[in-house]
């Protein structure tokens, strides 16, 4: 019972950490431009992670990975975190949190058309249903939220919202052989690392400013910490004692906490369109995900890394928030 309590406990924390990512990136965004926001979440990141491989005595296991496996790395780092933060920030400039909390989701729709082609399977109608389903679903949230007109800024923000979930289902897939090699944080580690220093040159482009004011510093050092280190070490052991597919289903909490906590927090309009598109969203894509997952395992792109204990049934990188 207490082992469940403490699960429990973990979720929540994990949960609540990456919904609340969407609104202090928002908060900073007064501040600092979104490329500079991304460098600075992943540099703290990356130091915290690098930190607990010297404690956990896997630190020459990141070492090999960059030599042998580097340009994987790289890959996954500039497509996962790089292009992946830099775009949601910016959307995080034009649109809500609310938008970005529930369009985030939609990484599991590409993933599976990405895997389809992949795969080269054909999918059954309800699957094609469901995932156009929700990408209408998807464009029933920008219209609650006023953004469903050309010259609106929030429609740019929804657009670059679903163009960095593409950018998320192509570093799962692509991260695929090193989360099959390697233990999952020292993966983490590497794309944080690299991700961030990918980011740096725009940044500096951008402008970094460190003359901030504590609501801003405590926005950045919680998304780094906590958004980014501490919510990405419970997710990796959410992943090492149940299954990847129960694991995944806590993430549909993400955009339920996002949502409450951008009309509290940011005081943003929550319509009953956005709360239905929001609703239909998440059902699709669960539906989808459940008819799919087969498919994925059987193909290898959901695999059980070796390090991991036998009870989980596949693994995929979690570092996507």
């Amino acid at each position: 019972m207490t082992h469940r309590l403490t699960r429990y406990l973990m979720i929540g924390v994990m949960v609540t950490f990456w919904g609340l990512s969407f609104v202090l990136t928002k908060i900073a965004l007064d501040w600092l431009g979104p490329t500079a926001i991304a460098f600075l979440r992943w540099a703290i990141t990356a130091a915290v992670l690098s930190s607990w491989l010297v404690l956990t005595a896997r630190w020459p296991a990141f070492g090999r990975m960059l030599r042998q496996d580097g340009w994987t790395l790289a890959g996954g780092a500039l497509v996962g975190i790089s292009l992946f933060s830099a775009t949601g920030n910016l959307a995080l400039r034009y649109t809500t949190a609310i938008d970005a909390g529930v369009l985030s989701n939609l990484t599991s729709v590409f993933l599976i058309l990405i895997a389809t082609a992949w795969l080269q399977e054909r999918l059954a109608p309800a699957e094609w249903i469901a995932l156009a389903g929700a990408f209408c679903d998807a464009i029933l949230v920008s219209q609650g939220a006023g953004h469903l007109t050309l010259t609106s800024p929030g429609l740019r923000g929804d657009l670059l919202l679903v163009l960095g979930a593409f950018f998320g289902a192509v570093y799962c897939i692509g991260a695929k052989r090193l989360v099959a090699t390697y233990p999952t944080d020292v993966v983490t580690t590497g794309f944080a690392t690299l991700g961030a220093l990918f980011l740096l040159p725009a940044a500096l482009w951008e402008g970094i400013s460190f003359d901030l004011p504590p609501v801003a510093w405590a926005a950045i050092l919680f998304l780094g910490l906590g958004s980014g280190a501490v919510a990405n070490l419970l997710w990796m052991y959410l992943l090492s004692t149940t299954s990847a597919s129960r694991a995944g289903m806590v993430l549909f909490l993400i955009p339920i906490i996002s949502t409450a906590l951008a009309v509290i927090v940011l005081h943003e309009p929550l319509t009953p369109a956005i709360l239905l598109g929001a609703g239909l969203v998440l059902a699709n894509v669960a539906i989808v995900s459940q008819f799919f997952g087969e498919s994925l395992a059987v193909a290898g792109l959901l695999t059980e890394p070796p390090w991991l204990g036998q009870e989980t049934g596949h693994s995929h990188p979690g570092l996507l928030r």
